[in-house]
């Protein structure tokens, strides 16, 4: 894909942004929806998922405002007050203000603030420059081309009903989430002409998705790391069957419905059976054990965040690599999501393939932050 850049002035920031929090070692995703009964609310610029120690997971949020007039205490009390309705563990507001008055503000309140002297630090490095990476509004641009070609919206629902998981639902819930957007997106990949423009893109998003699900499987995880593998897989099984790891608070609604049929229906006993086997028969028609048995070996490891990392770098490549270039254990992970999907690892690879070597797996820069991130 070979679209322009977006040159405007708050999007250069976001991804200069973007590139500075990957370098030093996060999991980013950029324009992230914040819903509340299906309305949406507001974006998130920044999404942050850092994973410093086998047992910790932080997330955080990032507002950034690249503006002639900006107004930071405003944008301060705002992300504190979005920080603590989403959970998260902090906040960072990115902006041009200078003043004494917003950082003691933000000191005062417990936000990280990037004034204007660290943004324009940000906007002037060149190592934060990303020659070989779209924008993600780039991506979301063609996106909305296809499905308007298309005359549809799925391609866009999907993909921002992925994103709007990891603030809603993140864990087991935004893994189910993306493990189908991941599945609908392979798929349209396989359906789109070999090579062209539409295949790159569902290509692009197959990535993406299924790096999301892979930070989302992490998560729901780490508080079980020290527990065997067989108990993993087991709720790794109820979580992608169910939606929830915890088999006793999955089944709980269920049998709730099916006591109130046992009791209030004529022949309600025959029914509620009927009822119950049904819903027993379609769960286990959900291939989980083929996500459970591979994550369940690897989740005591950071193989899921980097992972997550590279096919989330890959999405945005320029020069999109194809499935096959893919490292390893990034093609495992990837070729499991698609077993699970009931779709040919062959015909992804195909889908948009290659002749290129395989690549090395992504790292962080080496160089110094330009700042330091107050924890």
């Amino acid at each position: 894909m070979s679209t322009p850049r977006t040159e405007g002035r708050g999007p250069a920031l976001e991804e200069a942004l973007k590139a500075y929090f990957w370098q030093a070692g996060y999991f980013v995703v950029r324009g992230v929806p914040y819903r509340i009964d299906d309305d949406d609310v507001t974006d998130i610029d920044l999404w942050l998922y850092e994973r410093p120690a086998a047992l910790t997971r932080r997330r955080l949020i990032v507002d950034a405002k690249n503006k002639q007039r900006p107004k930071a205490s405003e944008r301060i009390v705002w992300s504190k007050g979005l920080q603590n309705a989403l959970g998260v563990d902090g906040a960072i507001v990115a902006t041009t203000d200078q003043r004494a008055s917003a950082r003691q503000l933000a000191k005062k309140i417990g936000i990280t603030l990037l004034d204007g002297s660290a943004v324009s630090k940000l906007m002037q490095s060149e190592r934060l420059q990303q020659p070989t990476q779209i924008f993600s509004s780039d991506l979301d641009a063609q996106i909305k081309k296809i499905d308007e070609n298309r005359r549809s919206s799925e391609w866009r629902q999907s993909l921002n009903d992925a994103r709007a998981s990891l603030l809603t639902g993140f864990g087991t819930q935004s893994a189910n989430q993306n493990l189908r957007a991941a599945g609908f997106f392979a798929e349209q990949s396989v359906l789109a002409q070999p090579r062209s423009d539409q295949a790159a893109a569902a290509l692009r998003l197959f990535f993406l998705t299924s790096a999301l699900a892979a930070v989302s499987l992490d998560f729901s995880l780490s508080s079980h790391l020290f527990q065997s593998q067989d108990d993993r897989r087991r709720l790794l099984v109820h979580g992608i069957r169910f939606g929830d790891s915890d088999a006793h608070q999955a089944f709980s609604t269920v049998r709730a419905a099916i006591g109130l049929v046992r009791q209030y229906a004529d022949n309600g006993n025959a029914i509620a059976t009927q009822i119950e086997r049904g819903f027993d028969a379609d769960a286990h028609r959900i291939p989980a054990e083929i996500i459970a048995d591979h994550v369940a070996k690897i989740s005591g490891t950071d193989a899921l965040f980097n992972i997550a990392r590279e096919c989330e770098r890959a999405a945005f490549e320029i020069k999109l690599p194809s499935f096959d270039q893919m490292t390893i254990e990034a093609k495992s992970l990837l070729g499991v999501f698609l077993d699970f999907s009931g779709i040919a690892r062959e015909k992804v690879a195909s889908a948009y393939p290659s002749d290129s070597v395989p690549r090395s797996t992504p790292s962080a820069s080496e160089p110094g932050p330009l700042f330091q991130e107050k924890r």
